[in-house]
C-alpha cells in the first residue's frame, strides 16, 4: 500500500496574482491560517486563528439535479457533494492515494484484489456505524437493476466483493483497473447509511434530508436546481489526515448553496454580499474582483482533459489528415483566446490537463500557426477552387466543417470562441467552420446519425483515463462520447496500457505516448485549460482546493472572520 501526506491547497486572504503568477502560486500550497508555507504567504493573512460558527452563502452556476452522490454525474457537483459524502480513500495530486474512511487499503501485486480496512469510530449522520456489511450493502445497491442508469466505469471489471468481519471488505476484479481505486476516491462511491438505502426509489433519486451521509455536513434542505442547505455535523472527526491537519468538525454552522445560472447574477450577488463566495466567475467579470481590497480572486487548473475540438475522421472532409492539419495551422490560437478571454483562461498545453502528472506539453510543439502551409495543404488535398464567399470547394462541395454542441454545455463563452475561430479560418484558408448549438435531444440524434464534423468537449476528472476512454476508445462500452470515431488500434492499445496498470511511472509514459500519437495524427485540437474561477469577500478564509481535481474541497476548512 502506498500512501502520501500531500495537503490540498488553500486560498489565503490575498489579492489574486497576475495570470502567470497565479498558476505558479498554485504549484505550492496556498497557505491559510493553519497550514505551513512561505513567510510571504503567512503574512498575507490578517487573521491566524479559525473562528467557529456562522453561515456561508455560496453562489454557484450548477443546477443540482440530485444530491444522491451515486446518481449525480455533474462534474461541478463534486465539490458540493463532498461536504456530505466522504470516500474510502483520498487521491493526491501526484496520483497516489491515502486512507480516509478506510484506515488502510491493500492492492495485490497483480492488481486484481483490493482490500479495505475500515476506520474505527466512523458513523453515518443517522448514528449507524460504518461497517463492512454497510459497504457491501452499498455496492449491492449501486449494482442493482434500476438504481442507476448505467454501472460506473470503475466497476466494469468488479466480479465479486465480500465482508470479512465488521472491518474488512475484499474486492475481486477480473483484471487490474486503475479506475477502481479512482472510483473509491470519488463521491460516487461514498456509502449511504443502510437505512437510507431502504428509502423509496423516488426519494433516493433526488436525495435530500432523508439521506444520511458520512461527511462533515448533513443535508438540511434541498430544492432541485435552486438551493441546498447544509448543517454542521458536530461529531465529525475523520477527514483525510493531509486535509484535516488536526481539525475534527467543520468550522461553519451552516452552508447554503444558491444557484445563479447567469454569470452576471453571480457577480452581482457577490458584489452586494448576498453571497460570500461565487464560483465560475465569467472572464469579463474577473476585473471586478481581481484588484479589489474587498474581495479575493483565485483560479486553479482543473484536472481531466482541456476544452478541445475532436475531429470526426470517419467522413469527409476531416478523414483527410491534410485538412485536419490545415484547420490546426490556419488560425492563431493564442490571439483568439486572448481576444475572447483576456487572460482569464490559459491556452491548453496538451491533450491532457496540466493538473496532475500526465500532461505532455511537447505533444503540441508542432501545433503552430502557419497560414501559407495550411493553404498549401488544402491545395494538395484538392480544395483548389473557391466560391463567391471565399470558401474552398471540391467536386461541387464546399469545405464546410460543422461543430454540433449541446446547449447546456455551451458555457465560458465557447460560442464566441468558436465563432471567432470560424471567422479566422474563413479569412485565412477558406474553411467554412460553423458552430451549431442544439438542444440535447437534437444534438444526440445528430451524433448518432454522424451528422457533424467536430465534437467540442472538456472533461473533468482526477484521472485522465476516464476522459480518454470516453473520448477516444473504439469500445462502445468505454467510448461513450468518442465522436471522433477514430477506431484506431494504436489508440486502443495505449488506452488499455494506461488504464489497466497501477504503476504511476508506466502510466505516465504511456499517456505521453498517447498524447504524441493523437496530435501527430491531428485527431484533436486542445484550446484552453479548464479551471475553477472563484471570488470571495475578504472575510472568507481557508478555501481549500483539492489537489487531485483542482476544485474546491467543499466548505470543510472554511471559516468566517467576524
Amino acid at each position: 500500500m502506498t500512501t502520501t501526506n500531500q495537503p490540498p491547497r488553500r486560498r489565503p486572504r490575498r489579492r489574486a496574482l497576475a495570470a502567470v503568477g497565479a498558476l505558479l502560486a498554485l504549484a505550492l500550497p496556498l497557505t491559510g491560517c493553519s497550514t505551513s508555507g512561505s513567510a510571504s504567504d503567512a503574512a498575507a493573512s490578517t487573521a491566524s486563528t479559525p473562528v467557529d460558527g456562522g453561515t456561508l452563502y455560496w453562489g454557484i452556476e450548477t443546477k443540482l439535479q440530485t444530491v444522491n452522490p451515486h446518481r449525480n454525474g455533474q462534474d461541478k457537483a463534486t465539490p458540493i457533494l463532498r461536504n456530505v459524502f466522504d470516500s474510502y480513500v483520498y487521491r493526491n495530486e501526484d496520483g497516489t492515494y491515502e486512507p480516509w474512511l478506510a484506515s488502510a487499503y491493500d492492492l495485490s501485486p497483480d492488481g486484481k484484489t483490493v482490500t479495505l480496512t475500515l476506520r474505527q469510530g466512523v458513523t453515518f449522520s443517522d448514528g449507524q456505524p460504518l461497517t463492512a456489511q454497510a459497504v457491501v450493502a452499498n455496492f449491492d445497491k449501486i449494482r442493482s437493476t434500476g438504481y442507476l442508469t448505467s454501472i460506473p466505469g470503475g466497476l466494469r471489471f468488479l466480479t465479486s466483493y465480500a465482508a470479512d468481519g465488521d472491518t474488512k471488505v475484499t474486492f475481486h476484479l477480473s483484471q487490474a483497473d486503475s479506475l477502481f481505486l479512482l472510483y473509491l476516491s470519488t463521491p460516487a462511491a461514498s456509502p449511504l447509511s443502510p437505512k437510507s438505502l431502504q428509502l423509496a426509489q423516488s426519494v433516493l433519486e433526488s436525495g435530500g434530508p432523508e439521506v444520511a451521509g458520512i461527511g462533515p455536513f448533513t443535508i438540511k434542505s434541498f430544492t432541485p436546481n435552486s438551493e441546498l442547505t447544509l448543517a454542521k455535523r458536530a461529531d465529525y472527526a475523520w477527514a483525510p489526515a493531509s486535509v484535516a491537519k488536526g481539525q475534527a468538525a467543520a468550522h461553519l454552522d451552516t452552508v447554503v448553496y444558491r444557484t445563479f445560472a447567469e454569470g452576471s447574477t453571480r457577480t452581482g450577488s457577490l458584489q452586494q454580499q448576498q453571497v460570500q463566495i461565487a464560483s465560475d466567475i465569467q472572464p469579463l467579470d474577473v476585473s471586478v474582483f481581481k484588484d479589489s481590497k474587498d474581495f479575493t480572486y483565485e483560479r486553479s487548473a482543473v484536472s481531466g482533459l482541456p476544452y478541445s475540438l475532436y475531429f470526426n475522421v470517419s467522413k469527409a472532409p476531416l478523414d483527410d489528415a491534410r485538412v485536419r492539419q490545415a484547420f490546426v495551422q490556419g488560425f492563431d490560437r493564442s490571439a483568439i483566446l486572448n481576444s475572447i478571454y483576456a487572460g482569464a483562461f490559459d491556452q491548453a498545453q496538451a491533450p491532457v490537463s496540466v493538473k496532475g502528472p500526465y500532461a505532455d506539453s511537447t505533444s503540441l510543439a508542432h501545433y503552430t500557426t502557419d497560414i501559407a502551409a495550411a493553404n498549401k495543404l488544402l491545395d494538395d488535398a484538392g480544395w483548389t477552387t473557391r466560391n463567391a464567399d471565399g470558401i474552398r470547394t471540391k467536386d461541387g462541395k464546399t469545405l464546410t466543417v460543422r461543430a454540433v454542441s449541446g446547449a447546456p454545455f455551451v458555457r465560458e463563452s465557447r460560442d464566441q470562441l468558436n465563432i471567432a475561430i470560424g471567422a479566422a479560418l474563413k479569412q485565412n484558408v477558406g474553411i467554412d467552420y460553423q458552430f451549431q448549438i442544439e438542444d440535447l435531444g437534437t444534438e444526440s440524434d445528430r451524433a448518432k446519425a454522424n451528422d457533424y464534423e467536430v465534437f467540442d468537449n472538456s472533461y473533468g476528472g482526477a484521472d485522465p483515463a476516464v476522459g480518454l476512454d470516453l473520448l477516444y476508445s473504439s469500445d462502445p462500452q468505454r467510448g461513450l462520447i468518442a465522436r471522433g470515431r477514430f477506431n484506431d488500434a494504436t489508440v486502443d492499445r495505449l488506452l488499455d496500457a494506461g488504464r489497466f496498470s497501477n504503476d504511476l511511472t508506466a502510466r505516465k509514459a504511456t499517456y505521453q505516448q498517447l498524447q504524441t500519437y493523437v496530435t501527430d495524427k491531428y485527431y484533436v485540437l486542445p484550446l484552453y485549460q479548464t479551471q475553477d474561477n472563484l471570488a470571495a469577500v475578504s472575510k472568507v478564509h481557508d478555501i481549500t482546493i483539492d489537489g487531485a481535481t483542482g476544485q474546491p474541497f467543499g466548505a470543510y476548512k472554511i471559516w468566517l472572520q467576524p
